[in-house]
């Protein structure tokens, strides 16, 4: 009789026992001890049992194929070391018989009598257990860290990865921001949400801030795509359990943006009309522009910068072309020094002041009545969509929505949450003693010249 040896280890498995070396010298003695002639050995090292495509394994195949007659015996030293189901253990079994070789185990019985073939199944059926409980385990591991607000896979673009470089280490802590790329993707998701770029210009202004040249290629469609999409959950601060349908989790990640812009952006993503957020007109530059008119026509003064001898020569001008004045300028100086003169001079009286206030306070009172009210309206609705996701999440458990069936839904419900979350967020109302803040502006500003056309001449 003639065999050929087979062993093999994972990358991890060199200990006693186990060893390519110990394994080889339990099948020599087995053989020696049955009278078998050992023509060749097939060492495997460090490959996966995932796979049944082994290097070593295969030619241990072709060995037997092509010595057809000549090789009877295929030794391992226990099911184990030749596959991890029995799926695979019976495939390549009968590629064996049908070449004329047999399996020994030197640690199990293995032959061709009923209670042989029943103890083989056996054994090849426990390491397939063997195998899909270390699998679970590594699931729940993972599922663990995922509760704890850590993810265990490498995260988005724009954070670092804290998984140990080092073989076998389990990641234990949260993902730190990347301090090149994380503020350039954190500008460009705001601004986008603030819709004051359009998604077909989010690359251009990434790579203008630099994000293509630190990672060395032109950022793609692809790559914008992934970070107002697949990224923008996590770069919100939630993490989605992948193994429990619906269940988010906070991260203990420092998030790039907040929930209300992550859904303001889903929204814009989604082609739902949103309301753009106003555009400040106040340039801290000319503070008195459209607040100060011209003496001549009456019209608001514009302010603006001229190059001159000295370098650039700051100014106001009457924004009225057709004015005599639109083609004069005052030095920017000039005008603000004699306006705050005129702020020194100008004390408007208790009385006016009592009035102005209580008139503020009644509009603040009606605004914040409305803002209110609408609050309260939002999350009326909100509840009820959330209470429509919860049965959506129902009917697919009871199976009354296919797979199908059961995204679609869910999408719809997401952008009509997303999109009630933004009008929720415009209605809150900043909590302060506006009162108080009132009292406050009116002991040093001149409210009186709010009423007033300043008229300024040069």
């Amino acid at each position: 009789m003639k065999a050929v040896i087979y062993t093999r280890v994972s990358s991890n498995e060199q200990v006693k026992g186990t060893s390519l070396e110990d394994q080889e010298k339990k099948c020599r003695e087995y053989c020696e001890s049955k009278g078998i002639e050992v023509l060749r050995v097939f060492r495997e090292e460090g490959e996966s049992a995932k796979t049944s495509d082994r290097t070593e394994f295969l030619r241990a195949l072709e060995y037997c194929r092509k010595n057809r007659g000549n090789v009877d015996i295929f030794v391992v030293v226990k099911v184990d070391r030749f596959a991890r189901n029995t799926e695979d253990h019976f495939s390549v079994r009968k590629i064996l018989l049908d070449y004329g070789v047999s399996l020994h185990s030197v640690t199990e019985p293995i032959g061709n009598s009923p209670v042989e073939k029943l103890l083989e199944t056996v054994l090849a059926g426990t390491a397939e257990f063997d195998n899909a409980i270390r699998s679970q385990r590594s699931v729940d591991g993972m599922i663990a860290r995922v509760r704890q607000g850590i993810t265990p896979w490498k995260p988005p673009i724009g954070y670092l990865s804290n998984q140990s470089k080092k073989r076998g280490e389990k990641k234990s802590d949260a993902d730190d921001t990347d301090p090149k790329l994380f503020p350039i993707i954190q500008r460009a998701i705001k601004r986008f949400a603030r819709q004051e770029i359009e998604r077909s210009d989010f690359a251009m202004f990434l790579d203008q801030e630099g994000f293509g040249k630190i990672r060395g290629r032109k950022t793609t469609t692809q790559t914008v795509e992934k970070i107002l999409g697949q990224y923008l959950r996590f770069y919100a601060g939630i993490i989605d359990n992948p193994w429990v349908e619906g269940e988010e989790i906070e991260g203990l990640h420092t998030p790039m943006i907040t929930k209300d812009e992550m859904y303001r952006v889903i929204a814009i993503r989604e082609g739902n009309k949103i309301r753009k957020q106003p555009r400040k007109s106040f340039n801290p530059l000319f503070p008195l522009k459209k607040t100060i008119k011209c003496g001549t026509c009456g019209g608001n003064m514009t302010g603006g910068r001229s190059k001159g001898n000295g370098g650039l020569y700051a100014y106001y001008k009457c924004y009225n072309s057709s004015c005599e004045m639109g083609h004069r300028t005052i030095a920017k100086e000039q005008v603000e020094q004699e306006f705050v003169k005129l702020l020194k001079e100008i004390k408007p009286s208790q009385k006016h002041l009592d009035l102005l206030k209580a008139t503020v306070i009644d509009l603040w009172q009606e605004k914040k009545e409305d803002l209110q009210t609408d609050a309260r309206k939002y999350q009326k609705q909100l509840d009820n969509l959330e209470t429509k996701r919860k049965r959506i999440y129902e009917m697919r458990e009871d199976g009354s929505y296919t797979k199908e069936d059961f995204q679609e839904r869910r999408a719809e419900i997401e952008n009509e949450i997303a999109t009630v979350r933004i009008s929720m967020s415009e209605s809150k109302i900043d909590q302060f003693d506006f009162e108080a803040a009132i009292t406050y502006a009116t002991k040093f500003v001149a409210i009186a010249l709010l009423k007033q056309n300043v008229r300024l001449h040069s």
